[in-house]
């Protein structure tokens, strides 16, 4: 049994599930898939297992309004090959849930087209990473729209219409709308799987259908050569804050639908005791403190029930890990995510030429560091420039990540010892230069550096720029 997450790793600072950029700053799948590599590194330190990917990771990819964007998936051929090899190494089930605003039941045909787009992008991007038929979209059926039956029907024409691509990977989860019997009818006439959801089936489904009842019937409809997924929450129990229209504040009690911070480990305990006789299945954790929620689940499975660690794939041999630490609220919202600098090192002129006039940087693949990712770089300028050596002085916006062979990026230097070898080549736009430069009076001998534009702009020494715990 795997337990993963989904989307923002808290345990690290510097990761961010995708290019969150607004479309006028040209985000880009390539930056994504970047953002991407330094996840699945994390994970495999952790011995997390699985991971549930943003449904944004390509943004804008389907915007019909933006055609600039369509062609994502076809310019990062290598670099989503790449880091799906990346995974299946370090042996990390990749999903998708498709975004909570698709619709397969709806009347309104441009609607339910626009809804199979957005699975296929979903797909062709899994198909491009060349992940296993477990890598699977998960959507809900949409609504009602006062007609449950009518709601039903176009539900499957829509499953039985889709693209073979989608339709290799599409799973549904049942909700308040279609609950788990009427997602069954739509799997015996499509064959469509279905993936129990622990904390809808509390809040919705019929109390006379035994829970474990409603694993079994879910777990069944998938290929006997395809392990299934679960998802796995716990109620918060927490008073909410809400504001009055004059200004006060009040305390809301819980409605039991949302999800908690943590998993209540004894509610785990029971879930899987009580399926504990049905096939192999993974758990994907819905909770708001994602990773570190996860790792506290299996310190507390360490305490409370060592027997059922066993049946855990991935965690590493100590289990009783150390307790990440955190300083934000676990509510997350992408406006909010702030704006990620790589500080790279530059020491030589010629390399400063290629990065003002050509526009690019390169950062060899073998030896790049775990983080990767950023929205902009910026430029520590070694002593090699003389008196603007040893700071930073410029920054420049992040276009794309390519691989790269070295003689494609240096034709002149074909017969270096390294010119067979990958190297990430990031495309930039042009150079900005900081209100101040940031000198490094401190410490001379700079690697790279992930960090933010907060940090760089108020920052009076290069040794100020580490994130905590980075």
């Amino acid at each position: 049994m795997r337990l993963g997450f989904s989307i923002k790793p808290r345990g690290k600072p510097g990761l961010k599930p995708y290019d969150t950029r607004r479309w006028q700053n040209s985000p880009h799948l390539s930056v994504s898939l970047a953002y991407l590599r330094d996840i699945l590194l994390y994970l495999g330190q952790r011995g997390i297992p699985m991971y549930r990917m943003d449904s944004r990771l390509a943004p804008y990819l389907t915007h019909p309004g933006l055609p600039q964007f369509h062609d994502q998936i076809e310019e990062c051929k290598a670099e989503l090959a790449s880091v799906g090899k990346m995974a299946r190494d370090l042996g990390i089930r990749l999903s998708f849930h498709a975004p909570l605003t698709i619709s397969l039941s709806t009347p309104d045909e441009g609607r339910g087209n626009a809804a199979l787009a957005e699975l296929e992008s979903l797909a062709k991007i899994l198909d491009a990473m060349e992940l296993p038929p477990e890598s699977v979209i998960v959507a809900h059926g949409g609504g009602a729209y006062d007609d449950k039956n009518a709601a039903l029907e176009r539900l499957v024409e829509r499953v039985e219409s889709a693209p073979a691509a989608v339709r290799r990977r599409l799973v549904l989860e049942h909700d308040s709308t279609f609950t788990m019997a009427d997602l069954y009818s739509v799997h015996q006439r499509t064959g469509v799987p279905l993936v129990y959801d622990h904390l809808h089936y509390l809040n919705e489904m019929p109390k006379s259908f035994p829970f474990p009842e409603a694993v079994s019937l879910a777990l069944s409809t998938w290929p006997r050569d395809v392990r299934p997924k679960v998802h796995f929450s716990t109620p918060s129990a927490s008073a909410r804050e809400v504001k009055k229209p004059d200004g006060g504040t009040y305390l809301k009690p819980p409605t039991w639908k949302e999800h908690s911070d943590f998993v209540n480990p004894f509610s785990f305990i029971a879930f899987l005791q009580a399926t504990s006789r049905m096939r192999d299945f993974d758990i994907m954790l819905e909770t708001k403190a994602t990773d570190i929620a996860l790792l506290k689940l299996r310190k507390d499975l360490g305490r409370f029930a060592p027997a059922l660690v066993a049946k855990l794939e991935g965690p590493p041999k100590g289990l009783m890990e150390e307790e990440a630490e955190y300083e934000e609220p676990f509510d997350w919202e992408p406006e909010q995510e702030p704006t990620r600098v790589l500080v790279v090192v530059v020491n030589n002129p010629k390399d400063w030429e290629r990065i003002e006039q050509e526009h690019w940087y390169r950062i060899p693949v073998e030896t790049a560091p775990t983080q990767v990712g950023a929205d902009y770089l910026a430029f520590y300028q070694t002593g090699a420039f003389g008196d603007e050596g040893h700071s930073i002085r410029f920054v420049a916006p992040v276009k794309r990540y390519s691989l790269v062979k070295r003689k494609e990026l240096l034709p002149e230097e074909k017969d270096h010892p390294r010119a067979e070898k990958l190297y990430y080549k990031v495309t930039l736009g042009e150079l900005q230069p900081l209100p101040s430069p940031v000198p490094a009076s401190k410490l001379r001998r700079i690697t790279f550096i992930p960090t933010t534009m907060q940090s760089i702009l108020a920052a009076s020494d290069v040794s100020e720029l580490w994130m905590k715990n980075g």
